[in-house]
């Protein structure tokens, strides 16, 4: 069955890296509706942009990257418009 999803432009900090990309959430549901959901070991992103912390340089480009919320020490919506 396919639930309509949102997505949400995002910067995910971990240790090392800066991760900015587009996560996908239930449709009405909110960011950390989904990091509270325990059912995940990764968290899917699209049109993903990598940078080590304080860094401009970007270090990879991906359409799709997969990160382990393990590794999540912050996530932030990055405000459109």
């Amino acid at each position: 069955m396919y639930a309509k999803k949102d997505m949400v432009r995002v910067v995910i900090l971990t240790e090392t890296h800066v991760v900015e990309g587009g996560i996908h959430i239930l449709e009405g549901s909110r960011i950390t509706d989904a990091l509270n959901s325990k059912t995940k070991d990764f968290f899917a992103l699209t049109d993903v942009r990598v940078m080590r912390i304080g860094e401009k340089e970007v270090l990879y480009e991906a359409s799709y990257a997969a990160v382990n919320r393990e590794s999540i020490a912050a996530i932030l919506p990055i405000e459109e418009g």
